[in-house]
């Protein structure tokens, strides 16, 4: 059959096909960052993007930083990506957040989940106050109470079975961290800790999403870099959509209790409520009078960042704490040290003061963040035609270039975990888990532009992570309960313990990947001598 014996709609879709694929390829040609160092592209079509879809991306960078150097590039679909672990291109980059910024396809594919609110400037300015560490301070008794809740429901199951339990760790620590965010975020108990394991519809709605991304295939890799596929629902665009109602639903009656109880106020009714909620802080400063009109948020936006505080505020907390306990049960020595010097406090209700005080727990925090950071890597892209300055200066066609031309569209890789385990910032033992060595850091880790101990795990710059002492202080809380009434061993074996291959580095097991996340634990009661 001829092309002009085609109906006129098929012509015009295959030449528009072909005018794609036609601008790609000339694009990809015309990109000087071709002529960095990098690896071989594996497909025509795809270039390297299959590689690091389907197996462990950091490890491929880490070989290909062995391989071609630590700035590179290596081509996805049509793109050529920058590649970089240079400190101070990284610096440069996290700190030129408007040159630099998140590409449309991440947030896009992030709205299905969360939504798209306004500008992020106007964003964090009205919600920044809600985490100043004053405010954080507040929840303290509320992470204390969660924690003993927690701590009474694992004694429980203790007395159920006898000596020891065997519980999914992952599972409790996720319930916690919901009911704790919900209480700090909207001043509302959801109620999903329970012995009787109890679910409700937002609970049900975080499981969804968890369970839906324990592996990836082609699909939602097509749909990700090629945005308009997303007319076209799959299984997990639809559990993300449920997700994100139910979220949406949740936060809009919560919004206007909060509004309620404003105008109640204002009218001199005394409205109990719990002090310092981050959407009551959101509320009262979004309708300010020192903030002025046009950087005032809209009620959807505002529903938007309520979604965003539920999925960050829970999941992260839960996935450091997972990978925390996984850590002091795969080495029992550390797990003892620590005890100990937790115990060496003399109240079940430290002060968040009496926690910092504790060097050890600290120290091994900072060891989990370190090597388990929730994201395993960032991405941002090149708002404008501009040069990017190197510490390390790179081979191009046999010349030493101390900065790169990046062009308009270039997506950037920031390497949050190869940068946290980089043998050349941190030593040769960078891949063990060794607490220790948070009382002596090799000179080279002060070059990493984190917010926070010298690791890239809640980035820096204006897009740092704006929750990062919530999570701490919740982690740090939880910890000290939890491990001052238990002993914890691994209940299946250290190798059959993976992370999922998705966004989240969430525990799973690589025997039974369908079943989600989860983290078999075996917990004993501690006796004190």
């Amino acid at each position: 059959m001829s092309l002009i014996a085609l109906p006129p709609l098929i012509c015009a879709v295959l030449a528009a096909v072909l005018f794609k694929l036609w601008r790609a390829c000339t694009r990809v040609q015309r990109n000087t960052l071709r002529h960095l160092p990098g690896p071989p592209s594996p497909s025509w079509l795809f270039g390297n993007a299959w590689q690091l879809w389907t197996a462990e991306p950091t490890e491929f960078h880490e070989e290909w930083v062995r391989l071609y150097g630590r700035t590179m590039s290596y081509r996805i679909l049509s793109d050529i990506c920058l590649f970089t672990m240079d400190t101070k291109a990284l610096a440069h980059i996290l700190t030129h957040d408007a040159v630099y910024q998140k590409p449309y396809k991440v947030r896009t594919f992030i709205a299905e989940l969360v939504g798209m609110g306004e500008q992020h400037r106007r964003q964090r300015r009205v919600v920044n106050p809600a985490f100043g560490p004053m405010q954080i301070r507040e929840f303290t008794d509320l992470f204390l109470n969660k924690a003993c809740q927690l701590r009474d429901i694992l004694s429980h199951e203790v007395a159920l079975h006898g000596s020891v339990a065997q519980v999914d760790i992952y599972s409790w620590l996720h319930r916690m961290s919901i009911d704790v965010i919900c209480e700090a975020a909207f001043g509302y108990d959801v109620r999903t800790l329970n012995v009787e394991s109890r679910s409700n519809e937002l609970c049900d709605a975080f499981r969804l999403v968890a369970q839906s991304v324990t592996r990836l295939s082609l699909w939602p890799m097509l749909r990700f870099f090629i945005p308009i596929l997303r007319i076209f629902p799959e299984e997990q665009s639809r559990r993300y959509s449920k997700a994100r109602k139910v979220m949406g639903e949740f936060a809009n009656i919560r919004i206007d209790e909060k509004k309620r109880e404003m105008e109640d106020n204002k009218m001199g009714k005394h409205v109990r409520r719990r002090r310092g909620d981050f959407l009551t802080l959101l509320v009262e400063a979004n309708m300010g009078a020192s903030l002025p009109e046009g950087q005032r948020l809209s009620d959807e936006t505002i529903i938007d960042e309520c979604r965003t505080i539920l999925v960050a505020g829970h999941d992260t907390t839960a996935i450091t704490l997972a990978w925390f306990f996984y850590n002091i049960a795969l080495y029992p020595a550390i797990q003892e040290k620590l005890r100990n010097e937790l115990l060496t406090v003399r109240t079940d209700h430290p002060t968040i003061e009496e926690l910092s005080s504790l060097h050890y727990l600290d120290c091994v925090l900072r060891e989990v963040i370190r090597l388990y950071p929730v994201l395993p890597s960032s991405l941002r892209i090149a708002m404008e035609d501009t040069t990017l300055p190197l510490g390390e200066p790179v081979q191009i066609n046999g010349q030493a270039h101390d900065r790169i031309w990046v062009g308009k569209g270039t997506p950037i890789v920031i390497p949050i975990l190869a940068i946290n385990r980089d043998k050349s910032l941190w030593g040769d033992d960078a891949f063990e888990f060794k607490p220790e060595r948070w009382d002596n850091l090799p000179e080279a880790v002060s070059s990493i532009p984190g917010i926070w101990a010298n690791n890239l795990t809640f980035m820096g710059g204006q897009h740092a992570c704006l929750g990062y002492r919530f999570s701490l202080n919740e982690t740090k809380v939880a910890v000290f309960t939890l491990l001052r009434a238990f002993e914890f061993e691994l209940g299946l074996p250290a190798a059959d313990v993976g992370r999922t291959a998705t966004m989240l580095m969430r525990p799973m097991r690589l025997s039974d990947p369908d079943s989600g996340p989860q983290l078999p634990m075996l917990v004993r009661p501690h006796r004190r001598e």
